[in-house]
């Protein structure tokens, strides 16, 4: 994957990227309609040309402390390809997003860095960018994952 190309952002302090190719577009904040007994991290719906889609926040997600206000991120809006179906589309909010880049992976046999337990398994691998390290996140293990908890 090391010739991949990647789209880096942040989630609370932390860096992460997912695979360029997911990454449909980037929006500013656009008001999100919620939706009645949903999940916490599942903000609600937007409408996107006609389309309505799912916002995810994954900052509450995976645990973390949020400092931003919504209405001052952006949402990532990616398309993730689903066996035997349609793609998913799916508005992800980052506190910011950065850069398409290419990155170094890190082969480690160890991903559990402390930055999100019993999550570790969103993480598919540990690359660098220059000295800072960035999570790339498994969004079909992500996407398992709120699956199983919709179903409780």
């Amino acid at each position: 994957m090391a010739d991949d190309l990647f789209f880096t952002f942040t989630l609370s302090e932390g860096s992460f990227a997912v695979p360029v190719n997911y990454v449909r577009e980037v929006l500013n904040y656009e008001p999100i309609t919620s939706v009645p007994k949903a999940l916490p991290y599942l903000k609600g719906v937007m409408n996107i040309r006609g389309s309505v889609v799912t916002v995810v926040d994954f900052r509450e997600m995976f645990g973390f402390k949020i400092t931003k206000p919504m209405d001052k991120c952006s949402i990532i809006v990616l398309e993730i390809d689903q066996k035997n179906e349609q793609p998913l589309v799916l508005g992800m909010i980052a506190d910011s997003v950065d850069v398409v880049t290419k990155l170094d992976v890190v082969v480690s046999e160890n991903y559990d860095f402390g930055t999100m337990p019993g999550r570790k398994e969103f993480i598919s691998e540990v690359a660098t960018n220059g000295n800072s390290f960035i999570l790339v996140l498994d969004l079909n293990k992500i996407l398992e994952s709120i699956e199983q908890e919709i179903e409780k």
